[in-house]
């Protein structure tokens, strides 16, 4: 266990603590409680409150991820082989993809405290910063073709809205193909890569960013309105009862997906879509689109109604924009 990890477990407590007594607990010098203190400071951008004559307090109290703590709270345990949780790592999607390269696959599940390069769709950054939010990814085998797992992105987006509804944010809907969106504001994305033949099996590595406590300095790189678990909830936040809930609800759906397929989950989706009978805009490449929103088929493909025609869009370089509501 890591200096900055041992040191930010003793400051949790939202106690004062002495640079004496730090430096006797973790085995090191008080110059070198400082020097970690600057780290959590600059590296992991945490207010730390340095006083003379009463030691280091962290400003705002964190329950750090735990491994085993998620395991025992899970509603199914034995659906999945291991848990990891990390301290900062770079994305947990890329670690979970090198694990598929590097042996035999199973299913995996890991969580970040921060991810350093976090990623959404098309390459773009996923704000990541420490402690505060929801990080996980699932390595999950499918016996299927990628074919046969089209439309598994909105099936993952369904149990997470079905999840959060059951935590009283009812107001949660979806936005094709793979975000979750409060009133227009986004709070949580999916991002699904996948690595196998063309007749399978597949490893599939199932992302998952949640805005949990997400505060406006952290916030102020990300280029879209954005909301938080908390904000909506208004109730103290329990981060490892939050991961097994949110992590069980993925496997359910995986599981769901791999037997039946996006069939269970299509009405379910079409009753929480954000832009449902709405003009919309896609960006297809350098192309721009416009239509009304109407569904998606039974293979997840986005339904567009355009110049008096259906047309079907699948993901890829597609982005979804809202337009003038329809008439």
């Amino acid at each position: 266990m890591s200096v900055q990890r041992q040191l930010l477990e003793t400051l949790i407590d939202g106690k004062f603590h002495s640079g004496e007594h730090l430096a006797s607990a973790l085995g090191i010098t008080r110059a070198a409680i400082w020097k970690n203190i600057k780290v959590l400071q600059s590296k992991y951008e945490l207010d730390i409150y340095a006083v003379s004559g009463k030691g280091y307090q962290l400003s705002q109290s964190i329950e750090l991820l735990d491994s085993d703590v998620i395991i025992s709270k899970l509603s199914l345990p034995n659906t999945v082989s291991e848990i990891e949780t990390f301290f900062t790592i770079d994305s947990t999607n890329r670690y979970l993809m090198k694990k598929v390269l590097s042996s035999e696959f199973h299913c995996h599940a890991v969580f970040a405290e921060q991810q350093t390069s976090g990623r959404g769709r098309h390459g773009r950054n996923w704000i990541s910063p420490f402690g505060g939010n929801l990080y996980f990814s699932v390595l999950y085998s499918f016996q299927r073709t990628p074919r046969d797992v089209t439309g598994l992105s909105l099936a993952v987006g369904v149990a997470i809205v079905e999840q959060l509804e059951r935590q009283g944010i009812e107001s949660a809907k979806l936005k094709w193909p793979n975000d979750i969106l409060v009133d227009g504001r986004k709070l949580c994305g999916i991002l699904l890569e996948m690595h196998g033949e063309s007749h399978g099996p597949l490893a599939i590595v199932v992302g998952v960013g949640i805005n949990i406590s997400m505060s406006e300095n952290a916030a102020k790189e990300i280029d879209q309105p954005w909301v938080s678990y908390q904000s909506l909830t208004q109730a103290p936040v329990a981060r490892n009862q939050l991961a097994a809930d949110f992590l069980s609800s993925v496997l359910l759906a995986l599981h769901e997906f791999e037997q039946n397929g996006l069939e269970p989950f299509r009405e379910r989706w079409l009753q929480r879509d954000y832009y449902m009978d709405s003009n919309v805009k896609l960006q297809l490449g350098d192309r721009e689109i416009t239509g009304i929103a109407r569904g998606i088929d039974q293979q997840g493909a986005l339904l567009l109604e355009s110049q008096g025609q259906l047309q079907r869009y699948y993901s890829g370089e597609i982005r979804l924009r809202p337009a003038r509501p329809a008439r």
